[in-house]
């Protein structure tokens, strides 16, 4: 069974980011985009779980990295900011990471 995120060293998280960033671009290269996202989406979770869990504060709003969507964060579950994005009232999860 494999090792989760929460589990892992920083070292442990450093290697699967690049395991991660690999199987990306023969995704990428391969044309299978929806791999991709998957892929993506993960690498932002580990990547979440090597930074500060202050680093984003409720009730700030952000940008959701390579969109021009905002989120306004609510409440934070772990590494999870969960929020209102582009200002609809249905709550939305994203790690960390994913947030500038």
């Amino acid at each position: 069974m494999a090792k989760l995120y929460r589990d892992m060293t920083r070292e442990e998280l450093e290697a699967e980011m690049t395991r991660l960033q690999d199987e990306g671009h023969r995704a990428l290269a391969d044309e299978r985009y929806e791999e991709l996202d998957v892929l993506e989406r993960k690498y932002y979770l580990a990547k979440s779980y090597t930074m500060p869990l202050d680093s984003i504060e409720i009730g700030k709003t952000y940008t959701v990295i390579d969109t021009t969507d905002r989120l306004e964060v609510t409440r934070m579950d772990g590494v999870m900011a969960w929020g209102y994005r582009n200002g609809v009232r249905l709550e939305e999860a994203y790690p960390m990471a994913m947030l500038v």
